[in-house]
């Protein structure tokens, strides 16, 4: 019996034995198990961070050696450094794996090697000894734990793939020391071992003593022992991993105040370790005051509580903290010590600020903010809705926005933002939206949806700018680029573009309209005796009567000054016809009242048919504008119908081809200066020389101004064409001044519509002036036709240079039927005889008579006089023998390219 009794005392001491060892080996792997998920935890962290550190966009595709400098490196070490230095992670880093190698691009370093001051340079510093997985990490998703252990010591590392903004792979890292856990187990292990082995001999001797009453008495009791210390060990367990593992900081502490235990968090918050902090006194060491006066709540028996900023005792943490100091009490109820709980709220707190500051800048945004579910019932409206709608939340909170549809939207639209919205897409367009007060606005506006964390749409929200008064502002801009602003009619431009597209049609369709021109007559009477308020006046009420009789499909412009254009749609030459003679009728009718003056108003028009055969807008545009010109020629107050076979037609035609030439050269700078000799005859004087002009076409011929001088003046560009020249000409004798000692002057021909130009004068006065030039070297030509046909605008504009010091001299003299009445009330210096009279002098003794005459009379009055057309060396002769003082012609040179004269001499430039 006694045998037996034992061999169940060694069965059960051996199943007990068997059993402490698989409950301690199970303890050890569940609290290994435990320890490694909290490691695995801190290094995921910890390495997430890593790049948090790091500057924005520090990597990206095309980051190579030498990018950032030693400075910049450094900096980054350090900042990864001071995270290190408050955790239990010994390093983190980053890496980035190119050409089959890997880099770091950044690392921290241990405070040991910070001091040690070793090379703590890493970017783009090979990792020599990496690991092969890293190499197809940058391929997958998933993070890669290794544990190595080598001289340094025991680690166990994360390897964690990320994306950079720019969509360049790289990895984040971190380390960890792991050697103390081993031991730590290993340390558990033993002293539970040793625990369970202790409870054991205990129990021995009293099973031997006991009967086996007693001893199944002592087998329960251990049973109840075991069973009790198995739930008072793993409510303990529950209960210290509670603490532990809380994302607040719990700490005892004592009577007096000073912390006896603490978890880790508490140590992460306040930024210290467990050594510093266990036997911490709180009322000697603690120096804020608030949070002081919340500790005294509960050394009083109240819970004390703190919230607000904070900064550690140490001065490493700043943070916002919220704090709970709870007071315990001994069987006695007397308070034996607290709990206190920290909690950093900082990241909350930075949230709950920036939500205000969201909240407030959407409530005070200067844009409308609608926020609705995902069926469009409203949920939220800003107060700048309610300014702009003039609806109130509560009015519109949960309806539809369409109630501020004002059906001047097309549905098109609707249907593509829901479509885009559905899509997950954001939409942005213009609505024509209805006020609460029934006023029309114009709304752009951005909706986005919002989406949960599943990806699912559950909200939209809209941003809306009024922009009714940028439309009108656009509008109105739009108005006046493609209308006249005194009539309100179309520009030319724009008539231009209406005209094309009738053309096109015509051409596509065979279809037929009219296109007509109208001049007013005598507008410039009008204009210039009652001024050009009267001559607006007279253009918005012509404009008026004109626009009476047309259609609405029909289209009128005014393309500048005195004229109209009309544009006929589907009509024929009669119906035109017939417009145009109404509105001529009712002009007979028609008088215009300025003050005291009363004006009949008549008009020239032209027509030509638009159809298939219509080449192009702009010929178009040319033959109406000859058919006008023959109106006018023809007598005016007429219609005429342009004839592409019409001989004066053609001419006008070739006009307006000339001015388009005329307006191409003087784009392209496309004129050449020539110069034509005048030379001395009685005595030794220096040569002059009259500037002449020559148009370079396309093909690179040089054309005469005869060709192209008629329509110079027939569309009023010849003052343009002044410009021109006496830009050019004085740039000219500016360049090359310090050469010109050998000649007299330079002579400038003007045109009689350049002689009442104001501007025109104003810029040869400016540029005289500001340049180099002497104003002794510069003459000017006008035409005695045209002196006495401004005579008055003559006499402003020859006395005004001449106060410079610029001479004048009059042109073609002779030609006029009185033309030495005028003489005298005209300052020029100098008479050019017309050639006519100097051609035959040889032999038309009349012609003599009249040289003879107007060489004397121009003597008499102080005045140079020249003859032109000089074609023979017996014509300068018989010149010189009359006493005229210069010749010009080619008998001495024809014209040259102005260049030449630089090529002269002195003794070459003189007779």
């Amino acid at each position: 019996m006694t045998f037996k009794i034992s061999k169940r005392v060694y069965i059960a001491i051996l199943a007990y034995l068997v059993g402490v060892l698989m409950y301690v080996g199970w303890d050890y792997n569940s609290e290994r198990s435990q320890l490694y998920r909290q490691i695995d935890q801190k290094l995921i962290t910890s390495a997430l961070a890593a790049p948090l550190f790091l500057p924005e966009n520090f990597h990206h595709r095309d980051m190579k050696p030498g990018d950032i400098s030693a400075e910049a490196d450094l900096h980054n070490t350090v900042k990864l450094s001071d995270y290190t230095r408050h955790s239990d992670i010994i390093y983190i880093y980053t890496l980035i794996l190119r050409d089959k190698k890997v880099y770091f691009t950044s690392a921290s370093v241990t405070d040991e090697e910070m001091k040690a001051g070793e090379e703590l340079y890493y970017y783009f510093l090979p990792y020599t000894d990496a690991d092969p997985r890293l190499q197809q990490l940058s391929h997958s998703q998933e993070k890669l734990f290794l544990e190595i252990k080598d001289h340094w010591g025991h680690f166990r590392s994360v390897f964690i793939p990320q994306t950079a903004p720019d969509g360049t792979p790289y990895i984040a890292a971190a380390d960890i020391e792991i050697s103390h856990i081993q031991t730590l187990l290993q340390q558990q292990f033993l002293k539970k071992s040793a625990f369970a082995s202790l409870f054991l001999l205990l129990l021995f001797p009293l099973m031997l003593v006991f009967s086996a009453d007693q001893r199944r008495w002592a087998k329960n009791l251990e049973i109840s022992v075991r069973e009790r210390t198995r739930q008072l060990h793993a409510s303990e367990k529950r209960l210290t991993s509670i603490i532990e593992h809380s994302p607040v900081g719990i700490f005892h502490y004592d009577q007096n105040a000073v912390i006896t235990m603490i978890n880790h968090r508490f140590a992460d918050i306040v930024g210290s370790s467990d050594a510093v902090l266990v036997g911490f006194n709180m009322l000697e060491k603690l120096t804020d005051e608030k949070l002081l006066a919340a500790l005294r709540d509960a050394l009083q028996g109240d819970i004390g509580r703190f919230e607000g900023p904070y900064i550690s005792v140490s001065g490493q943490r700043k943070m916002y903290l919220i704090a709970e100091f709870v007071p315990l009490r001994d069987a006695q109820g007397q308070i034996n010590g607290g709990v206190g709980v920290f909690n950093d709220a900082t990241e909350q707190q930075t949230t709950t600020n920036t939500l205000k500051k969201l909240s407030m800048a959407v409530e005070q945004s200067p844009n409308v903010v609608v926020i609705t579910d995902v069926s469009g019932q409203i949920e939220y409206v800003n107060p700048r809705f309610t300014d702009i709608t003039g609806y109130y939340p509560e009015e519109v909170i949960g309806k539809n926005p369409r109630l501020l549809n004002s059906g001047e939207t097309a549905a098109e639209i609707y249907s593509d933002l829901w479509k885009t919205l559905m899509s997950g897409q954001e939409w942005r367009g213009v609505f024509h939206n209805k006020k609460k007060n029934g006023e029309y606005y114009w709304a752009e506006e951005v909706i986005s949806p919002i989406t949960n964390d599943l990806g699912e749409i559950t909200h939209f929200i809209a941003l809306q700018e009024d922009i009714t008064e940028v439309r009108r502002i656009s509008d109105e801009i739009n108005f006046q680029t493609t209308h006249d602003p005194l009539t309100g009619l179309l520009n030319r431009r724009q008539f231009e573009n209406e005209l094309t597209r009738i053309v096109e049609h015509a051409d596509k369709h065979h279809s037929h309209h009219v296109l007509c021109f109208i001049d007013i007559d005598q507008f410039k009477i009008i204009n210039d005796s009652c001024g050009h308020l009267a001559g607006d006046d007279l253009l918005r009420q012509v404009s008026n009567l004109i626009r009476d009789k047309l259609r609405s499909r029909d289209t009128l412009a005014r393309p500048g000054s005195d004229e109209f254009l009309l544009l006929l749609e589907n009509a024929s030459l009669a119906q035109g016809e017939r417009v145009l003679q109404m509105i001529m009728n009712d002009l007979k009718q028609f008088r215009f009242q300025w003050e005291d003056h009363t004006f009949s108003v008549e008009i020239s028009a032209g027509l030509t048919v638009i159809d298939q055969h219509t080449s192009s807008a702009v010929s178009a545009l040319q033959d109406v504008d000859t058919a006008c010109s023959t109106a006018k020629d023809a007598g005016r107050n007429r219609i005429h119908i342009y004839n592409e076979n019409d001989e004066q037609q053609l001419i006008r035609k070739g006009y307006i081809q000339w001015a388009s030439e005329i307006h191409r050269a003087l784009d392209n700078n496309s004129f050449r200066l020539y110069v034509q000799p005048v030379v001395p005859l009685q005595k030794q004087h220096k040569t002059a020389y009259e500037v002449l002009i020559r148009l370079q076409s396309e093909s690179g011929d040089l054309v005469a101004p005869g060709a192209f001088l008629p329509a110079a003046e027939r569309y009023n560009i010849a003052p343009q064409i002044d410009r021109w020249v006496i830009h050019n000409t004085l740039q000219w004798i500016a360049k090359n001044v310090e050469q010109l000692d050998h000649i007299d002057s330079l002579a400038i021909n003007l045109s009689g519509q350049s002689l009442g130009d104001d501007a025109l004068l104003g810029y040869i006065i400016r540029s005289i002036e500001q340049s180099a030039v002497p104003a002794r070297m510069i003459k000017f030509e006008i035409t005695e036709t045209a002196a006495i046909a401004n005579l008055k605008d003559a006499q402003i504009f020859i006395r005004s240079l001449k106060s410079l010091g610029c001479r004048f001299a009059l042109d073609d003299f002779g030609s006029g039927l009185s033309s030495f009445a005028y003489l005298k009330n005209l300052p020029v210096d100098l008479l050019k005889i017309d050639g006519m009279f100097v051609r035959d002098i040889i032999s038309d003794p009349i012609d003599e008579a009249m040289v003879r005459s107007i060489n004397e009379v121009g003597h008499i009055m102080g005045m140079e006089t020249i003859a032109e057309f000089v074609e023979t060396d017996e014509i300068m002769e018989r010149l010189r023998q009359l006493g005229v003082d210069y010749a010009q012609g080619y008998a001495i040179s024809r014209p040259v390219p102005i260049d030449t004269i630089l090529s002269t001499t002195p003794e070459t430039a003189l007779l």
